[in-house]
């Protein structure tokens, strides 16, 4: 199971959210190539860039700072943003992004870009609230789409890694959302690597995401918090027995 460190950016600085609210944020210290920095002298293999201003500006805007933090460090970058279109993902991979983190606006956009860039270059980003998705169409019932349903559809698009994101989990470093988890392995696991983000704070969280399958765990308020170390994060899951 990998450890992945979320470095998530607003104006510049690195913050966190408080269950997505851009009202209940931290803001915090280090820039965010000091902490690209720091992650990867700790031991991770992989960072994961989060563009908060374009979630609410609608524009993928910070393409400077993406492009110092991965010319900064040899592990690879994946980065998040509300990509508009292909033309704002290549923008993304030209500035140093290994692969780009899409939270879609429709399916098609999902077949669109894997067909453009392959799918070992796109990871799709569940966003949740609970076991309904946020944002992407209503059953005929005019309820969310249930995250295992809306995962189901990503497997004949080649989709291979998904991020799961409970938004209800997100910045409280409770605990992540394990039964949403647990049935999206369960269904779709032998398909998809999935990722949780969202509640993680304490090592034995990590410890029971990998006992239940997960492939990875994205994170961090944890670390920027001094919850969690990269190393206390390692070693809980080296200890796991497969």
């Amino acid at each position: 199971m990998e450890i992945i460190p979320a470095i998530y950016i607003l104006d510049g600085r690195c913050v966190a959210l408080y269950k997505g609210s851009y009202e209940q944020k931290e803001t915090y210290f280090k820039s965010p190539v000091d902490m690209a920095q720091y992650f990867e002298r700790a031991g991770a293999k992989r960072l994961h860039l989060v563009d908060l201003n374009s979630r609410k500006d609608g524009r993928f805007t910070q393409h400077g700072i993406i492009k110092n933090i991965s010319s900064s460090v040899k592990i690879p970058v994946q980065v998040e943003a509300s990509f508009r279109n292909l033309e704002d993902m290549k923008i993304a991979f030209e500035r140093g992004a290994a692969k780009i983190v899409i939270r879609p606006f429709a399916l098609s956009s999902i077949e669109e870009a894997i067909k453009t860039f392959g799918p070992e270059k796109v990871i799709v980003e569940i966003q949740a609230k609970g076991s309904g998705v946020v944002g992407d169409g209503k059953t005929s019932d005019g309820e969310p789409i249930d995250v295992v349903d809306f995962a189901e559809k990503l497997v004949p698009m080649g989709v291979k890694e998904v991020i799961y994101k409970d938004e209800h989990s997100e910045g409280t470093m409770i605990h992540p959302n394990y039964d949403d988890v647990d049935r999206l392995i369960l269904i779709t696991g032998k398909d998809l690597s999935i990722f949780v983000s969202g509640g993680i704070g304490e090592t034995k969280h990590l410890t029971l995401l990998k006992k239940i399958g997960a492939s990875g765990a994205v994170i961090g308020k944890a670390f920027y918090e001094r919850k969690l170390s990269m190393s206390e994060a390692l070693k809980a899951v080296e200890a796991v027995q497969e």
